[in-house]
């Protein structure tokens, strides 16, 4: 009489993660398998947390004067500054003699005034 002997198949590992793509770009995730996906939660996760990461190394705290990162670099603190624009000597004219005129006062003395 002959004897079958049957063997249980081997377990499979269900695959797991074993890296996630490091930059910035598009959530990739490597498993052990061999295969490539795009979106896993973990991925996403670290992804996540580099952009956290980038954002707060750009993200200067300015106190009116410098704006200070946390690398220790810096930069003036333009955020208060009020640009003052000052206009051609012919557009400061035509704004001196609407003044003028509008304040009520003659062509002839307009004229002797802001020339």
């Amino acid at each position: 009489m002959e004897t079958t002997v049957e063997y249980a198949p081997e377990p499979v590992a269900a695959p797991y993660i074993v890296s996630c793509q490091e930059d910035l770009g598009p959530v990739i995730t490597y498993w052990s398998d061999g295969s490539v996906t795009g979106y896993s939660d973990y991925c996403q996760r670290q992804h996540d947390q580099i952009l956290q990461s980038e954002v707060e190394a750009n993200t200067p705290v300015c106190d009116g004067t410098i704006c200070r990162y946390p690398s220790g670099a810096t930069r003036p603190d333009t955020s208060s500054t009020t640009i003052v624009r000052t206009p051609s000597p012919w557009v400061q004219g035509q704004i001196d003699w609407t003044n003028c005129i509008n304040a009520g006062n003659t062509e002839e003395f307009c004229r002797a005034t802001t020339n």
